[in-house]
């Protein structure tokens, strides 16, 4: 007799909007790409700039999160506030979007650090393209969730947007989308032969033109686990800093041996993510560094979830650290 699995509605909801809608929460294409509209990037060029929507999408599964802890998913609340995402197809509206986004705090930061990262990179000299509202999520959780079979499907889609850049080499802010666009693609679609760089290496690339910061402040390294462990990229983030005068502290866990943040967990395990998340930042903070960065959204959002109300630490992607020194 077979046995029917049946999967937490959340993972449902995540898989039916990345492969209808071309991202987690179903946003429009044109508020994932809101940050770059006094940009005026070209949507042809030899280097596509990808944000996969990840760093503006993040406040938003939190919130979805958030509500996550405070209701029970077997409930008729939660059932109704999940199926009413069928509505979109009538009316367009989206129950859990909308919901989270009335929760939603960090919009204005996250959405801040793909502008940031786009004018550090034209800064250092690069040429960007940018596929605008065209842009699809990279389909990275497809992958991570085991939807093997919708990811086949899903990333013949990306890679036409990809295609329609006319791009050679693809840079990526997350290290989740560098991955699955470095290793996974190649396998499962034909001529995908693009250079895959993460936003790490090109800054890294062109580290002796950044300009000096001087905040007389220590820095640890949260080592992302997808960047230090999966793509091999941990003294590269290292190299960068020294070369701007950045004295940095390491933790005990560094590097390819770093602590996981907890992110994995949030969407099946938002409790145990929390708990996780909280002992990173207490081996973080054992340094005594004043600031804690990292390279990745998903460690971002953790790092910050797990602080407590009280705690003065700064926690901070490398790209807010970096932008620092062309604000003047």
């Amino acid at each position: 007799m077979a046995v029917e699995i049946k999967l937490p509605p959340v993972l449902e909801i995540i898989r039916g909007n990345i492969v209808k809608n071309g991202n987690p929460l179903a946003l429009k294409g044109s508020e994932v790409a809101a940050w770059a509209k006094d940009l005026d990037l070209p949507s042809q060029g030899d280097l596509l700039f990808y944000t996969g929507g990840e760093y503006q999408l993040l406040p938003f599964i939190d919130s979805l999160v958030s509500t996550m802890t405070v209701m029970d998913q077997g409930s008729k609340v939660f059932s109704f506030m999940m199926g009413a995402r069928n509505l979109i197809n009538k009316t367009g509206i989206n129950a859990e979007k909308i919901y989270a986004s009335v929760l939603a705090k960090d919009r204005e930061r996250f959405n801040s650090i793909s502008y940031k990262a786009a004018v550090i990179l034209q800064k250092l000299g690069y040429d960007l393209c940018y596929s605008g509202d065209k842009e699809l999520y990279s389909g990275a959780l497809l992958t991570e969730l085991g939807f093997n079979i919708d990811m086949q499907t899903y990333a013949l889609k990306v890679s036409k947007v990809f295609r329609e850049s006319k791009a050679k080499t693809i840079v990526c802010l997350s290290p989740h989308a560098a991955e699955v666009l470095k290793y996974i693609y190649p396998k499962i679609v034909q001529d995908f032969k693009y250079d895959i760089k993460t936003f790490v290496e090109l800054v890294w690339e062109k580290r002796s033109n950044l300009p000096q910061i001087t905040l007389n402040k220590t820095v640890v390294i949260h080592d992302s686990c997808r960047l230090a462990r999966e793509m091999e990229i941990t003294e590269e983030l290292r190299d960068i800093l020294s070369s701007i005068g950045v004295s940095v502290q390491e933790a005990y866990s560094n590097r390819e041996w770093t602590t996981c943040c907890g992110g994995p967990n949030k969407l099946l395990y938002p409790e145990l993510s929390h708990t996780i998340a909280a002992r990173r930042i207490n081996e973080l903070k054992e340094t005594g560094a004043d600031i804690i960065l990292t390279s990745c959204p998903y460690c971002l959002a953790a790092l910050l979830g797990g602080q407590t109300k009280d705690d003065s630490t700064i926690v901070e992607d490398l790209i807010e650290y970096l932008y620092r020194g062309f604000e003047d």
